[in-house]
């Protein structure tokens, strides 16, 4: 019975202890920009497209509409033009191109405010011969070889056999892939989750498209997929902010980006 007492009395006393405490979360201000932007060596309309942040993860972004937008490399302006259509999207003359090894920045001014940014147009190196193998067990059925690049770059393959199906299958008969060659040790990189395969047949068409990344690029691509296409591998991150190049209340990236690219059409292997 005393023991009794004496637990009754312990959580009296426990209780008798609550102590109101008032968190104060560590938020941070909201920024006014989010931009996504690109000059290349192409002699292109080269975009910018500038929009609003989001608060929840469905949300879809607004347009900034009304900007000053200008690249220049020290030595030219480019000024870009928001297209009627599209608003938010902002675009260079049509004759536009960078030249690798030099560096850009852009300027960007939305009512008071001014935003900066600037990236090294860096070589990129040229892609290795298109390779591919058969899917065992699968008749005219195909899949690439992904070969990792030597120096640090981006890479855009669009497949597209399309014109080898019916009306109606057409939009299930084309497929894109985008990866990446960044040249650093990273323990996520190295266990990243698997790629998603693209099998296709022979006639196929694929058309590839590779990027030079500047060392900056790089950790902006690197710290991206730390919070994207690496989460869920075997080492996880702590969810971290996106490293940005834009100065201002802004986020997002402004690349220059060498690119070299080639059509390649899949034929049968024995």
């Amino acid at each position: 019975m005393k023991h009794r007492y004496l637990y009754i009395l312990f959580v009296l006393f426990l209780l008798s202890c609550e102590e109101r405490i008032d968190w104060n979360p560590d938020t941070k201000e909201i920024p006014l920009l989010v931009v996504d932007g690109m000059i290349t060596n192409e002699r292109k309309q080269h975009k910018v497209i500038l929009t609003k942040p989001v608060k929840s993860l469905n949300q879809k972004p607004g347009p900034v509409s009304g900007a000053t937008v200008a690249i220049t490399d020290g030595d030219s302006v480019f000024i870009l033009n928001e297209d009627s259509r599209n608003p938010g999207m902002y675009f260079t003359d049509p004759d536009v191109r960078g030249v690798p090894g030099k560096s850009y920045y852009l300027y960007v001014k939305v009512g008071n405010e001014e935003f900066y940014g600037g990236d090294y147009m860096a070589q990129v190196e040229p892609m290795k011969a298109l390779s591919y193998h058969k899917i065992q067990g699968q008749e005219n059925l195909y899949e690439l070889d992904y070969m990792e690049s030597k120096d640090a770059s981006a890479m855009d393959v669009y497949f597209d056999w399309s014109y080898l199906v019916d009306e109606s299958k057409k939009e299930s008969a084309r497929a894109f892939v985008h990866y990446y060659s960044l040249k650093s040790i990273d323990v996520n990189e190295i266990f990243k989750p698997a790629r998603e395969r693209v099998i296709f047949p022979a006639g196929t068409i694929v058309l590839r498209r590779k990027y030079s990344l500047s060392r900056v690029h790089q950790e902006f691509l690197r710290s991206m997929m730390m919070e994207t296409e690496w989460k869920g591998g075997v080492f996880d991150v702590m969810p971290a902010n996106v490293i940005s190049n834009i100065k201002g209340r802004a986020v997002g990236f402004f690349s220059a980006s060498m690119v070299v690219s080639d059509t390649s059409l899949i034929h049968p292997l024995p």
